[in-house]
């Protein structure tokens, strides 16, 4: 019971990729979860579009080695 307690505190800390998306200096980036921050982007849908693509290739590379 207490590994499905910390697995619910890991899933509820991850933000959601729209919160991982932000302006700085009128230019957009997005946060990776190890806290890279990549861009800068012209548009937020650049951000988010390739955020989307970076989660793809990241979901990808795990199930091609498990």
């Amino acid at each position: 019971m207490s590994n499905l307690r910390d697995k619910d505190q890991v899933i509820s800390s991850i933000p959601n990729r729209r919160e991982r998306v932000f302006m700085q200096q009128d230019l957009w980036y997005f946060r990776t979860r190890d806290g890279d921050d990549v861009g800068p982007f012209r548009y937020r849908s650049e951000a988010e579009n390739n955020l989307n693509r970076f989660m793809h290739q990241l979901e990808s590379s795990i199930q091609q080695t498990g």
